[in-house]
């Protein structure tokens, strides 16, 4: 999640630079971001800010795939960051995270929870890991799907929704996934993505053959939908043949 500051600090020139990056990264234009932020860092900057700057930038290079320099940068966010600040212990749970320290992420971002507790980015990250994106001795289902839908209840955009609808699905609620994703894809009828996952979500609820349609035509229009398809229906040709 991106971390916006509300920071005073020294040059109001920095100011202007770290919010014209935020709002390249909001637009996943991450090469534009990591140029302001870069100029907004040369000028005379509060530590928090620098932090809060350290961290964006650590996001930008994760979505740029270059997984050294996002460590590097949440590194450098935890340490000019005040010590026990909220700024501090997102930093250092995305270090860990990226280090595969699972176990002091998880510290961290609940030391970041009792620091600040309506920020969605603690819930969202937390919902990941409760998920198993992180390995499966973390799953905890019933913990995902409450930090899933704290993060709606702060923040109801479609990411958080998604979140939620995903981990509706994994946890076997299917009639609640179909809520979910019918919401978004009535919103973004051309998000091939949410089209697929309402068909997934309706196929497992029951209605196979509306599922099915709605699958098969995203996977026509988009190969990351199209792999998930043959995955769902390989591993079922799978399983009858057994």
């Amino acid at each position: 999640m991106i971390f916006v500051s509300c920071r005073e600090i020294s040059d109001p020139k920095a100011e202007l630079l770290f919010k014209a990056g935020t709002k390249y990264l909001t637009k996943n234009e991450y090469k534009p971001a990591l140029l302001e932020f870069r100029r907004a860092l040369n000028l005379e900057i509060s530590e928090s800010l620098q932090a809060t700057i350290f961290r964006n930038m650590s996001i930008a290079f994760q979505n740029l795939n270059i997984s050294d320099s996002a460590s590097f940068y949440s590194q450098k966010g935890y340490e000019i960051a005040p010590s026990d600040s909220y700024i501090f212990y997102i930093n250092r749970a995305e270090y860990n995270l990226l280090n595969n320290d699972i176990h002091k992420a998880i510290q961290d971002l609940k030391n970041a929870k009792r620091l600040d507790p309506n920020q969605m980015e603690v819930y969202h990250t937390l919902c990941l890991i409760y998920s198993g994106e992180y390995g499966d001795a973390y799953f905890e289902p019933q913990l995902s799907e409450f930090c899933a839908k704290k993060s709606v209840k702060l923040k109801p955009s479609n990411e958080t929704k998604e979140q939620l609808g995903s981990i509706y699905f994994q946890n076997e609620k299917y009639v609640d996934a179909v809520k979910i994703f019918t919401e978004l894809y009535s919103k973004e009828p051309t998000n091939k993505r949410y089209e697929f996952f309402l068909g997934q979500s309706l196929y497992f609820a029951g209605d196979e053959r509306g599922g099915e349609n709605h699958m098969k035509k995203a996977a026509e229009r988009d190969t990351e939908c199209k792999a998930m398809y043959h995955e769902i229906f390989e591993i079922g040709q799978n399983i009858y043949h057994e």
